[in-house]
């Protein structure tokens, strides 16, 4: 057996080697730990883009249609036709109704009632809203938007502070004139934690429809 002072220098090599192997380690499970949790924020944050670009998307989308489909109110291929002007309503705050000359035949079918309404946090769109609101198919997707608030707001254009029906803002040059503000409000599923950081967003947009025949 080699003397003790011969293994001395080998002891001491050993102990500074695993010294510095623990301090690696620690090192690298620190850097390690780091990293993941640098890429799960980024997860997190683009998911959470991702969903409020979805929402804005599907806001935009169904306030672009809702406009789309008002302004045509009151068309009828036959200029004395006047009855597509007759279900044009504000039924509730989140319930519209109105008709136009879908397939330009100049009369009024059955399937040219048209209507939007807020159910069960989606917008409800219907072709033959004959039975006041209740209808509709879903032209939102609660999955992308949790609907919260649909408001078509008619006091620009009434004289009876919008409680129940529209009443044309002028007739003096022969076309009657009625102003809707629609407010479209959506969320998703994000955390609330501040104002910075609120997953809901809201879509206004006023717009007015004319039409030379007055709503009876």
């Amino acid at each position: 057996r080699p003397p003790r002072s011969t293994l001395f220098p080998y002891t001491t090599l050993f102990r500074s080697t695993l010294t510095e192997l623990m301090v690696s380690m620690v090192i690298g499970l620190f850097v390690t730990a780091m990293i993941i949790t640098v890429f799960s924020t980024n997860v997190r944050s683009n998911i959470s883009n991702m969903k409020m670009i979805r929402l804005n998307q599907e806001l935009r989308g169904a306030m672009t249609f809702m406009i789309d489909e008002l302004k045509r109110t009151g068309y009828s291929a036959d200029p004395d036709n006047d009855s597509f002007m007759t279900s044009f309503d504000r039924v509730s705050a989140s319930c519209i109704l109105y008709s136009y000359d879908a397939d330009s035949d100049g009369s009024r079918d059955s399937d040219e009632h048209f209507g939007f309404r807020l159910a069960s946090n989606e917008i409800k769109w219907a072709a033959n809203a004959t039975d006041g609101c209740a209808f509709g198919d879903s032209i939102t997707d609660v999955s992308m938007a949790n609907i919260t608030t649909l408001d078509f707001d008619v006091t620009g254009s009434v004289n009876n502070n919008g409680v129940s029906g529209i009443t044309a803002l002028t007739t003096s040059t022969g076309v009657s004139v009625y102003e809707i503000t629609i407010t479209l409000t959506g969320s998703t599923d994000l955390p609330h934690s501040s104002d910075a950081n609120d997953p809901r967003r809201t879509v206004i947009e006023t717009i007015r429809i004319r039409n030379e025949h007055a709503k009876d």
